[in-house]
């Protein structure tokens, strides 16, 4: 699940190019990211001229291809199927709370901008789900072996179970729920002559987002 927050910060890592200092507006610089990157809401991107609204739709697609290829690693999906994963995680990112607050320069001359957000509670409703109806599969598939009845291939199987894991993510979607609001910061300095967001505090700002670290608690036990 962290490895979804980590691939997704190192696409949204957009640069700015830099200019003169007192004209820099960090806050709405890293709210253009974010909507684009969550919300596929490329307004702040043109507008700041961090990139062309074409630009915005490939960093906006390449981020969800990302998640939803980690989120299959190992699978073997169909086409068909990561398209349709690809329209549930762009709900889910999407519904993701945020606000942008204030920017306080560094006497380094880099930006510190606070994020208020509330923690969406997915991943950990999904696997109960999953594992409840996965279970439930395994037991049918059992039965009809032991009574003589034919049962899927292999491959059918695979693509019953994918089918399930998105099942899962849509009904944990469909009944949400959010923590009570939280901050956390995101560094924006001068890299290579571009603002830049921290991938790091991306990577934890998106960790933070969703429940990521408490499913990959309960994947483990």
């Amino acid at each position: 699940m962290k490895k979804i927050a980590a691939m997704l910060a190192c696409v949204m890592t957009v640069g700015l190019l830099g200019g003169c200092g007192n004209s820099f507006d960090a806050s709405a610089y890293l709210k253009a990211v974010l909507d684009n990157s969550y919300k596929n809401d490329s307004t702040g991107f043109v507008e700041l001229e961090v990139g062309t609204a074409e630009e915005s739709a490939e960093v906006y697609q390449e981020g969800l291809t990302e998640i939803v290829d980690s989120y299959l690693y190992g699978l073997d999906a169909t086409d068909e199927q990561k398209a349709a994963f690809e329209e549930t995680f762009a709900e889910i990112l999407a519904g993701a709370k945020y606000t942008v607050g204030e920017a306080e320069k560094q006497d380094d001359g880099s930006y510190v901008v606070t994020v208020t957000y509330e923690q969406m509670n997915l991943y950990v409703p999904a696997i109960a789900i999953y594992e409840e109806d996965t279970e439930a599969l395994m037991t049918e598939w059992t039965e009809a072996a032991a009574a003589g009845e034919e049962v899927p291939s292999n491959e059918e199987m695979m693509t019953q179970l994918v089918d399930l894991l998105k099942v899962s993510l849509d009904e944990a979607y469909a009944n949400v729920t959010y923590n009570e609001a939280a901050t956390t910061t995101v560094k924006v300095e001068i890299v290579d002559e571009y603002w830049t967001p921290s991938a790091a505090d991306l990577e934890t700002l998106g960790g933070l987002l969703f429940d990521a670290d408490a499913a990959s608690q309960a994947l483990a036990e």
